[in-house]
């Protein structure tokens, strides 16, 4: 059985903003959900006008299921409604921003997220949707809600919504609120005088908490987790958590999860969830790829949550929702953790080419790019370590094991351009036992491209 991986779904397809849920399949199995926005390529923009869901079996994370196109903003991008090609937004063509997808009773209802266009809801029978066209979520005044990346509890009969946005930019930072049906049935109503700041009072909502946007909501035990990128790491780059003893809070910080700093080349947010999977806590990021950061990756890292309610900080690595990674298997070189490491030069990233092919490229002389992790169970004395690589000016590449200038265990050395095509090289490394993070570190000529790789892999019987 293939063993997941990060990022978690083909490398041809862009899913950020992740909300993980665990919802009953068509066959009445549990499956893991992935509801986001979806990013495009070529894009100069976050996102697009529509939302595609993904889901796999709990006991086969690695076997994902493309459902289609579940909701569209506009008419053209594959949303059917009724037999036909539909708009699922009446009031705005603007492109969708994170949604979130929430069972109540016999129905899953979607808040989506319009750029500059407020929130809306719909809902569906199946947690794949499609969802039917929007209704917009208005106060009970009658004024539309603001809108960024909202997230949708509900307990006891109550339907909760949060929101929000940084100050900084000039919106009102993290807000709450509860919903009720509106005369269709639809929560789409938002009660005034239930709004609330759940990280502080109105004149400072992001009070030490160091808020951006992108909340997402869970309850575990009796306590409620919101998590969310913010600024009290490595920029926004940092997803951070509180917690509360009541949905709209008040909240406390709490720490921080992950920093997915160094994944790309530019500086974006991350935004994600938490989900519980066959009994374990993970969290749900995205990684940038591309020199846009227009094009991001879903990601999961396994959360360990302590008996005092605080989760151990995660880091990011290969496994996704399994182990380590097989080294004796063709790795592509897209699923590199960092692409920029602190103290190397900065430079490399992964572009896609085509569909199946997502090297990594920018490659200049002091790059450094890192995998973590593999599980050389199988021990030798000596491996043999393949590249396939487009050479370009030449140099060579540098494979170090655990640190990224200490431990050499093999370099691999790459000529100059002959002739413009993909070749394999290979070389000999020193034998590695148990589970490694590998770092691939690049010379050559300063100031020209080296190379670029798209895949490699250790061959035990090339030795």
């Amino acid at each position: 059985m293939k063993k997941s991986i990060n990022p978690l779904l083909p490398l041809y397809e862009y899913i950020p903003d992740v909300e993980a849920r665990v919802y009953p399949g068509s066959d009445g199995k549990e499956r893991l959900f992935l509801y986001g926005s979806h990013d495009l390529f070529p894009n100069t923009n976050w996102c697009s006008w529509q939302y595609r869901v993904y889901s796999a079996p709990l006991d086969d994370l690695a076997d994902w299921t493309d459902h289609g196109v579940s909701f569209a903003s506009r008419k053209g991008e594959g949303y059917i409604w009724n037999g036909e090609d539909s708009d699922g937004v009446s009031w705005s063509d603007e492109r969708l921003y994170a949604p979130d997808v929430l069972q109540i009773d016999d129905r899953y209802w979607m808040v989506s997220c319009l750029a500059g266009g407020g929130l809306g809801m719909s809902f569906s029978d199946r947690p794949e949707g499609p969802f039917c066209p929007a209704q917009q979520i208005i106060y009970d005044d009658g004024e539309p809600l603001g809108s960024i990346d909202p997230a949708l509890y509900a307990e006891n009969g109550r339907v909760y919504l949060l929101w929000g946005q940084s100050r900084k930019f000039g919106a009102e930072g993290l807000t709450g609120i509860e919903l009720v049906q509106n005369d269709m049935g639809i929560y789409a109503v938002a009660l005034r005088s239930t709004k609330t700041y759940p990280f502080g009072d109105a004149d400072n909502p992001d009070q030490g908490f160091g808020f951006y946007e992108g909340i997402s909501i869970r309850k575990i035990g009796n306590t409620y987790y919101v998590i969310y990128p913010s600024d009290k790491g490595k920029g926004v780059h940092t997803m951070s958590y509180a917690t509360a003893e009541n949905p709209l809070g008040p909240y406390v910080f709490r720490g921080n999860l992950l920093e997915n700093d160094g994944c790309d080349l530019m500086s974006g947010n991350n935004h994600g969830s938490l989900c519980e999977v066959n009994g374990k806590w993970y969290l749900f990021y995205h990684r940038g790829t591309g020199n846009s950061n227009m094009q991001r990756k879903v990601c999961a890292e396994r959360l360990e949550l302590m008996e005092d309610g605080t989760f151990r900080m995660a880091v990011m690595t290969n496994h996704g929702l399994g182990g380590p990674q097989s080294p004796y298997e063709v790795m592509e070189a897209a699923y590199a953790t960092h692409v920029r490491l602190e103290g190397f030069e900065k430079g490399c990233y992964i572009e896609e080419k085509t569909q199946k092919l997502h090297p990594l490229v920018h490659i200049t002389n002091g790059c450094c790019v890192e995998y973590r992790d593999f599980d050389f169970t199988e021990k030798k004395n000596r491996l043999q370590f393949e590249a396939e690589v487009l050479p370009i000016s030449g140099g060579k590449i540098k494979i170090f094991a655990d640190q990224p200038d200490t431990h050499l265990i093999g370099v691999l050395e790459i000529p100059p351009e002959q002739k413009k095509e993909w070749k394999w090289f290979e070389t000999k490394t020193s034998g590695l036992e148990g589970v490694h993070t590998i770092y691939l570190k690049f010379e050559g000529n300063p100031g020209e491209e080296i190379c670029e790789l798209a895949r490699f892999r250790w061959n035990p019987d090339g030795v």
